[in-house]
């Protein structure tokens, strides 16, 4: 017997809790960010407000700031990657001991 969609989902998903930080739109035209470079590295603590990363836009380059409170858990993107805005680029747990889990 198959488990339902539903439980096959459920058992995929990480056991933590945990935020995505995605490509910000920094101006009304920008379509992709670059990752010019990561201020913080995986398992460093991070604080709402702190600057992550800096982002290159059509525009100038930027610092990015951390939505939530947490631990850097993993990198998407690279330093050099572009990525979509709204694509995730980050992963912030929400404790240290999430961060094996993602």
């Amino acid at each position: 017997a198959e488990a339902p969609p539903a439980a096959a989902a459920a058992t995929s998903a990480p056991e933590c809790e945990f935020t995505q930080v995605d490509m910000p739109a920094l101006s009304s035209t920008m379509k992709e960010g670059k990752v010019v470079s990561w201020l913080k590295g995986v398992g460093d603590k991070i604080s709402a407000g702190d600057a992550i990363m800096v982002v290159e836009s059509d525009k100038a380059d930027m610092d990015v700031e951390a939505y939530d409170d947490g631990f850097l858990a993993a990198i998407v993107a690279d330093e050099g990657d572009s990525a979509l805005v709204g694509s995730p680029v980050a992963i912030i747990a929400a404790s240290e001991g999430g961060i094996p889990a993602l």
